[in-house]
């Protein structure tokens, strides 16, 4: 045994007999153990997969090892919630994102908590790693001069830049003896797994910026829910 660690001991020894309290690299102890330095385990009991564990130990602004009940422990997750309606200003923008897909811009947000949506870019950026519920909804007020239509939801890799398209619906503009029977509601949902970093942003196609004017009177709204 090293001259020093057998000095540690016999000095905490008397300590121990004066005060009731062992201090190391310390004359001024403040617990029963009082340790001024690193501590190393070595080895310790691994629980079996039976025993229920309901306690942690935790320091405190002390340093001093206290034990807490699991009940006790509150885990504060901040779930991203957004929604962006359309209506008067909703639009696209001259952005492709894929063959024949362009950006779509909603002008209002109802929700943002935590500010992670940015109108100006019109994209929604992860704020963490996790599943995100993803929903855009499209109700057209006519299909009229429309061949083909559809709206889909999009990742842009927060690291590479690489757009994906995740979710999709779209119909031909059918019509039979002249009118018009396609349906005029387009809605696609979607559940991700994001990286933090990772945006997503709403697309449509079958609409050319010419014809902009077609979505000045359509319903339009969208919601990304992170979920865990």
């Amino acid at each position: 045994m090293k001259t020093k660690t057998l000095f540690l001991i016999m000095l905490g020894i008397f300590f121990s007999i004066l005060h009731g309290q062992v201090g190391i690299n310390t004359q001024d102890p403040k617990a029963t153990l009082d340790v001024n330095g690193d501590v190393r385990i070595r080895k310790v009991d691994t629980l079996a997969s039976s025993q229920i564990v309901n306690k942690l130990l935790v320091l405190n602004d002390n340093n001093v090892v206290n034990q807490i009940d699991f009940s006790r422990i509150q885990v504060n997750i901040e779930n991203a919630i957004v929604k962006g309606v359309g209506g008067t200003g909703f639009s696209l923008l001259s952005i492709s994102l894929l063959n024949g897909w362009l950006q779509a811009s909603f002008p209002i947000l109802e929700i943002d908590d935590g500010n992670h949506y940015n109108l100006t870019q019109q994209e929604f950026t992860a704020p963490s790693s996790g599943v995100y519920n993803v929903h855009f909804f499209l109700e057209m007020e006519s299909l009229l001069s429309v061949s083909t239509i559809g709206i889909g939801i999009f990742k842009i890799d927060g690291i590479s830049g690489i757009r994906t398209l995740l979710s999709e619906e779209s119909f031909a503009n059918v019509n039979v003896l002249g009118i018009g029977v396609s349906p005029p509601t387009r809605s696609t949902e979607t559940l991700v797994k994001l990286n933090a970093g990772d945006k997503i942003i709403f697309g449509m196609k079958g609409i050319a910026l010419a014809n902009i004017g077609l979505l000045e009177n359509s319903k339009a709204q969208f919601f990304i829910l992170q979920v865990r």
